[in-house]
């Protein structure tokens, strides 16, 4: 099998080097900090096949998500980092503009057919029933979209990046019952950056390079499982009455295994 003239492996290799090498990255779903207490220690864990996802968004998209690898790095001082693998499958284009269409693969926080994120939080605050930090996440995903006409390529690279603030609070915590009910909010200002040439073929240079905008993120987990998370998305550098300067709604849901 080959992709735009080069093998699978050599694109996936290619697709990892370029997360490490790279300065500007893509986000992830926000990871909820169960503890109570300060950690006595550093720790480390790595997942795989860890969470499947199922999203829906404005721009009349269905995806689901399978959240494929994560390590994780919990230190004492309350500080948090990993990084995530992802692969995402859309279900049902509603669009019949091809323009749409990539930009909601673009829009998905959690999206690209590879998609490989860092995500890092400092926290600011810590009492038992609720938490605030600092988050940063960055990352890079391979997209696969319908370029305009006379052009061959259908695939191309973003790299994307959001900072905020995060508050999260808990609802519910039932040690008898095994039943928890967490709340999350984290508004952030966002960025997309992309080649000169891939907004030309498939955005028809009307997404700059580099985009940028707000995201506001609102989320419930229950059990520590179940988590629903709704985030609304939007461009500011772009035409406000043009295809990508709308604001972008998304609905997620995700069932850890």
């Amino acid at each position: 099998m080959t992709i735009i003239g080069i093998s699978l492996n050599n694109a996936i290799i290619f697709f990892i080097g370029s997360i490490l090498q790279s300065a500007l990255c893509f986000g992830q779903l926000l990871e909820v900090d169960y503890t109570k207490d300060k950690r006595e220690e550093n720790s480390f864990r790595i997942q795989f096949i860890r969470t499947g996802i199922v999203g829906i968004s404005s721009l009349n998209h269905l995806d689901i998500t399978l959240e494929a690898a994560k390590l994780s790095f919990y230190y004492k001082n309350g500080s948090y980092l990993s990084f995530t693998l992802y692969g995402t499958n859309t279900l049902w284009l509603g669009n019949r503009k091809n323009l749409l269409n990539t930009f909601a693969f673009l829009m998905n926080p959690i999206g690209g057919d590879i998609n490989g994120s860092l995500f890092f939080s400092y926290p600011l605050s810590k009492k038992e029933l609720q938490n605030t930090k600092i988050a940063l996440s960055l990352g890079k995903k391979w997209i696969q979209g319908q370029p305009l006409p006379n052009f061959e390529s259908n695939s191309f690279f973003d790299n994307y990046g959001r900072l905020g603030w995060v508050f999260q609070g808990t609802l519910s915590d039932d040690a008898l019952t095994n039943s928890s009910l967490y709340f999350w909010t984290f508004p952030s200002i966002l960025f997309h950056h992309g080649t000169v040439e891939s907004r030309r073929k498939f955005f028809d240079n009307k997404l700059d390079p580099f985009s940028y905008g707000y995201a506001i993120e609102l989320g419930l987990e229950y059990n520590t499982q179940l988590k629903v998370t709704l985030i609304g998305q939007q461009i500011l550098n772009s035409d406000p009455s043009g295809d990508f300067g709308r604001l972008v709604a998304r609905l997620i849901v995700g069932y850890r295994f």
